[in-house]
């Protein structure tokens, strides 16, 4: 169906205007390709967004990330593009479609999602646009425990142990990846994140019903109860009357009404795995130190291959050849997220990824930036790196600096147990604000283990409130970005751990791969941001070189020798 023939079923279903998002009913993952509708309807390609369609206009909300992207990619003429950092959507649909009938798919928003839109009349409807969810089927397989660390009987009984603190009959878990991490569950559903896309129903006795369809579940060796997503509602109906639980932040609004139409009392409680898994174990942590020491050699040797045979190349040459490199790594699966590989002007673009309509050749005097990573069996990896290419300018060598001054100024930092994300974030961006210069996205993100990248609920952001413990992987990532010329990012994953200090904590670095020193200008920088970079250089250098070859380990004594 197209966004025209859309417009045209407003009127059928008496609607003023219909709220499409990127979701399917697995709120907040990834989708397939096929399963965009955003895109399909669009063009937009970008992770995030909503799309409200109206009988004479259309608009295409995207945040920070996607300010310069999305124009580029939708027709101006049938869609316009609202930035999110200018006025956000629900103040512009109360302002603009007050007493406005809108439609939703109930099963693609949370319960929270649209709560904000006080000034409308919301119409649940499952009919005007159906849910999108491919019907090629998922291998499932267990994640060996020397891996996780925990069995899944010992996550389900800490579980139960929670239902019965909150009063609880019964729990229903929305989202797959806490599905995945409770049960030791992975999938090959997506190509690059390798989450159980399932949904779980767990009461206080640790009976478990495990919702999904189209999935193969023939490499489990446990028995356990798995029913098609349509039985749900049935077994939903058994705890009339009872407490169930759900994370209204991410639980979809159609759980909602199924329960008021069963008479089921639904609470509001934050979902236990959520909580629980971002805080690795010592198995967890051991795996993904591992990880990252290997993916740092296929790196390096990237950057090595890079440096010699940069002329000529392409973006995709280099997303193919940095490919190359991570899948000769023990334990790789797969990519974590499609890699970005950005030159010059194309690095303005946050969460650009080369296509052939776009693909660029690199060409001196100008920078790259590339932002990769990979899914290993013992662990997820993220990394960002800006590479300057012959001789780059003295400004870009100054906001490269900025950006060096602020992921270092956080990386560094000692800071209070509990502290929240938003006061984290704030400590790399007053290095660039006192430039007044800013970036449109997050500092950091969780990060998960053979999970989602970007997981919650831990996040570097000013929206965060979440207080920050020992044992999150996180990532810490400032940028710049000049439009039509270039972008600079450089990100690290750090492992939050205790500081010296009692109560106090700080990060260690998880990411083991040189920054660009030629993009540097050393004069900006104080002794103490010099002394942090060598201090990481050093440590890169030793746990590295001894899995390169000879020229490549005499190209990182280079790249890692003092400032």
């Amino acid at each position: 169906m197209t966004l025209i023939e859309l417009q045209k079923r407003l009127k059928k279903f008496k609607f003023d205007a219909f709220l499409i998002s990127r979701n399917n009913l697995f709120l907040e993952q990834n989708i397939r390709e096929d399963e965009n509708i955003l895109m399909k309807l669009t063009g937009f390609t970008g992770s995030a967004g909503t799309l409200l369609i109206m009988p004479e206009k259309n608009i295409l909300f995207v945040d920070g990330r996607y300010a310069l992207q999305a124009p580029q990619e939708v027709d101006g003429n049938n869609i316009e593009v609202i930035c999110t950092t200018q006025i956000s959507m629900t103040d512009w649909i109360n302002q603009n479609l007050r007493h406005k009938k809108i439609g939703y798919n109930p099963w693609c928003w949370s319960i929270n999602a649209l709560t904000t839109l006080s000034e409308t009349d919301l119409q649940p409807n499952t009919d005007f646009l159906p849910v999108m969810l491919s019907s090629q089927t998922a291998d499932v397989f267990e994640q060996s425990l020397d891996f996780c660390g925990q069995s899944r009987e010992e996550k389900i009984t800490a579980l139960a142990q929670y239902l019965t603190e909150h009063n609880l009959q019964a729990y229903f878990i929305s989202a797959c990846d806490s599905v995945s991490w409770l049960l030791n569950l992975r999938s090959n559903a997506l190509p690059t994140t390798p989450i159980f896309r399932a949904f779980a129903l767990v009461d206080k006795e640790r009976h478990i019903w495990i919702f999904a369809d189209n999935i193969n579940p023939e490499k489990i060796s446990v028995k356990l109860t798995f029913l098609p997503l349509s039985e749900l509602p049935a077994r939903l109906k058994k705890f009339k009357k009872q407490n169930l639980g759900c994370d209204y932040n991410i639980t979809a609004a159609a759980i909602f009404e199924t329960a008021a139409h069963y008479h089921i009392n639904i609470k509001n409680v934050p979902d236990f795995c959520q909580l629980y898994k971002a805080v690795k174990n010592d198995c967890e942590r051991q795996g993904i130190r591992a990880a990252h020491i290997r993916d740092g050699v296929a790196v390096c040797k990237f950057l090595y291959w890079l440096e010699h045979n940069w002329q000529g190349k392409t973006e995709l040459d280099i997303v193919q050849k940095l490919h190359d490199f991570r899948t000769k790594q023990k334990n790789y699966i797969s990519e974590s997220f499609a890699t970005i590989a950005a030159f010059g002007s194309n690095g303005a673009i946050v969460h650009y990824t080369p296509s052939p309509q776009t693909n660029k050749k690199l060409e001196k005097d100008n920078l790259l930036l590339i932002d990769s990573g990979a899914q290993y069996l013992d662990g997820t990896t993220d990394i960002t790196r800006t590479i300057a290419l012959g001789n780059i300018s003295p400004e870009m060598s100054e906001n490269f600096t900025l950006v060096l001054k602020a992921h270092i100024n956080l990386s560094s930092a000692i800071f209070p147990e509990h502290t929240i994300g938003a006061r984290l974030d704030a400590l790399a961006r007053e290095i660039l604000w006192q430039e007044a210069k800013n970036y449109n996205h997050g500092t950091g993100h969780g990060v998960g283990c053979f999970l989602n990248v970007h997981e919650g609920p831990y996040y570097i952001s000013a929206t965060c409130k979440q207080a920050f413990v020992s044992g999150i992987v996180s990532s810490i990532e400032p940028g710049y970005y000049l439009e039509g010329q270039y972008g600079i990012r450089i990100e690290n994953l750090v492992e939050v751990v205790p500081a010296r200090q009692k109560q106090f904590l700080c990060f260690k670095n998880l990411t083991l791969v040189p920054i660009d020193k030629r993009a540097i200008n050393k004069y900006l920088m104080t002794d103490k941001e010099i002394a942090w970079l060598d201090s990481y250089h050093r440590q890169v250098f030793k746990q590295i070189s001894p899995y390169l070859t000879p020229a490549e380990k005499q190209w990182l004594k280079t790249a890692c020798a003092p400032l």
